[in-house]
């Protein structure tokens, strides 16, 4: 599941990650519900699936420019103005909402690290942010509708 021009040292350090994964829960292996080797296989599939997001958080590409030169201002303008929309949309949510978003979308914490940290069930964790994303939806169209942009803000 890592890619194919993944480092020997990855490869191994995902299986380290599996083994220990299997090792720490061999107390909830039931025989019953799957075979040993299934069982396994499952703990190398996410713990590949997790280093690969880890990785994949660092390597992020570079936007490539086409022409090479000053900044475009009017480009400079939207980006600023999109992003103050959001930061005054975000300032409309509850604090602890407001945490939990900012935690989860821009730290890119782990729910249910997030939920253990905030005294939180993973679940009420899960439905602050459905809610959280549903008033943003809300309070960047409406934003957009009353500028007369027309177009919905949040897709």
């Amino acid at each position: 599941m890592l890619p194919p021009v993944s480092a020997p040292e990855e490869i191994e350090e995902a299986a380290s990650e599996a083994f220990l994964a299997a090792w720490n829960g061999a107390s909830r292996f039931d025989p019953g519900r799957a075979p040993l080797r299934t069982w396994l296989l499952m703990h190398a599939k996410y713990a590949a699936l997790e280093h690969a997001r880890k990785s994949r958080r660092w390597e992020r590409p570079l936007p490539l420019k086409r022409e090479i030169g000053p900044p475009d201002p009017f480009e400079a303008l939207a980006v600023k103005e999109e992003r103050q929309k959001v930061q005054d949309a975000l300032a409309q949510l509850p604090p602890l909402d407001r945490e939990i978003v900012y935690r989860r979308y821009f730290l890119e914490e782990e729910i249910t690290s997030l939920a253990k940290a905030l005294g939180l069930t993973r679940r009420a964790v899960d439905m602050r942010l459905w809610r959280a994303r549903q008033a943003l939806r809300g309070l960047l169209g409406r934003r957009d509708e009353e500028t007369g942009g027309g177009g919905r803000g949040a897709r």
